[in-house]
């Protein structure tokens, strides 16, 4: 049976510009990645409302939650910690990236503008790791249901990340561990695993890669593991692991409120409910071509490219 996806990225920065382009496609079944960089006050309310505009879209909901710059000083932190406390509480996961660790990743004499497009491409390669995991076919699939049950079992934020290698002649946490990601990803409650293979690579290198994974999340139920052939010469693995049940990065303030409708943000909600009204009306009579921000309409029955 042909299942197909779609796989949305949204910026809080361009919601207004592209969520009413995208509204009118989205299905049930999507998946939408919310990315908000903390440590603004004067965006909570629109953080909130934004958040609770794509939920009633019903499709997935995915947050991507930058930390501030330790040079952004303590305030903007604390603002940024009850920031990514509504989106967890809204959204049905969230990723979060650590933007101190970004900076390691740099030389000091980086742009600002080539900094920022650096970071950027850090977070993306988050959305592409669940494109790839459920969009390529392999002898072992992961379906679209598969992350969707996963992902709704557990209320801690998600660990998503991919890496390509030849050799594994290192430790595997010097190889998946970045300042930017969670550090704690080890201890996940459950884990999907899905494992790439080149031409070159023979059964005991794909034993010895299978046998240090699962050494290493050993506290981790293996919920799902996934294989696939990539049509390439060579020994090389690309190995997508998706993980939950992960700490939150800093305790839950103690004087954190859940979400409540400001004044501000009831403002906000109809002003929107105002500007969605015409798209919605539309939402029927197109749906074949969704136009994500990531350009990318995803068919599960689809060959795999070589």
């Amino acid at each position: 049976m042909k299942n197909d996806v779609a796989i949305y990225k949204l910026k809080h920065s361009q919601f207004e510009k592209d969520y009413y382009q995208y509204a009118p496609h989205m299905n049930q079944d999507d998946f939408c990645f919310y990315h908000f960089v903390g440590g603004d006050p004067n965006e909570t309310d629109k953080l909130i409302e934004q958040l609770h505009t794509i939920k009633n879209e019903r499709v997935l909901l995915l947050g991507i939650f930058r930390f501030p710059f330790q040079f952004e000083g303590k305030k903007r932190l604390e603002t940024a910690i009850h920031q990514y406390y509504h989106m967890k509480e809204i959204c049905d996961t969230v990723a979060f990236f650590h933007g101190e660790g970004m900076l390691h990743m740099i030389q000091s004499d980086t742009t600002v503008v080539e900094a920022n497009k650096f970071f950027n491409s850090l977070e993306d390669e988050l959305v592409e790791a669940l494109e790839n995991m459920v969009s390529i076919p392999g002898e072992m699939n992961i379906d679209v249901q598969d992350i969707k049950h996963f992902i709704t079992q557990s209320d801690g934020p998600l660990f998503l990340h991919t890496i390509e290698r030849d050799s594994f002649d290192q430790p595997l946490k010097n190889l998946i561990s970045a300042p930017y990601l969670p550090d704690n990803y080890a201890d996940g409650k459950q884990m999907i695993l899905n494992i790439g293979y080149t031409q070159g690579v023979d059964m005991e290198a794909y034993r010895q890669i299978n046998l240090r994974l699962h050494d290493m999340f050993h506290k981790a139920d293996l919920v799902k593991l996934g294989s696939y052939y990539i049509n390439k010469p060579g020994k090389q693995f690309k190995i997508t692991l998706l993980v939950n049940g992960i700490e939150d990065p800093f305790p839950k303030p103690e004087h954190f409120s859940k979400t409540s409708t400001s004044t501000t943000a009831l403002w906000f909600k109809k002003k929107w409910e105002g500007l969605f009204k015409k798209g919605k009306e539309g939402k029927s009579a197109d749906k074949s071509s969704p136009a994500a921000l990531t350009h990318n309409h995803h068919s599960l029955g689809q060959e795999e490219k070589a």
